[in-house]
């Protein structure tokens, strides 16, 4: 198998870009992440059992992401990704039943790895 990153549809209105990330854990034994797309609006998305985390600033980054990435349009790559087959992933055999996730903005690249399970919502 090959990887594949597919558009990630947590929420059926992703129409623009975001300017940033931010995150925050939750100290519990859900291992639950907490991580804010800000932009125009701002995306909540609630991660649980999140076995791998990575945050770096916007570039090519230690995983190189499987091509061709889908795009929101002619200038954005769509910023919410799931990996499929995905190589970190597989670097954990004991957990099948996680994703691998990827989160861009125009200043921050987030991977993680967690359950498939996320819970998203629009901020006020």
């Amino acid at each position: 198998m090959t990887e594949q990153a597919f558009a990630w549809h947590p929420v059926p209105d992703i129409n623009d870009g975001f300017g940033s990330i931010s995150f925050s854990c939750e100290s519990n034994r859900s291992r639950t992440m907490l991580v804010t797309m800000n932009g125009a609006r701002k995306l909540q998305l609630r991660f649980t059992r999140v076995i791998a985390f990575q945050f770096e600033d916007d570039c090519p980054g230690n995983f190189k992401l499987p091509a061709p990435l889908p795009r929101l349009d002619a200038k954005w790559v769509f910023p919410l990704l799931r990996v499929d087959d995905s190589a970190w992933h597989r670097q954990w055999p004991m957990w099948p039943e996680l994703a691998h996730y990827v989160l861009l903005s125009l200043d921050d690249l987030v991977q993680l790895i967690a359950l498939p399970t996320v819970e998203a919502r629009w901020e006020d």
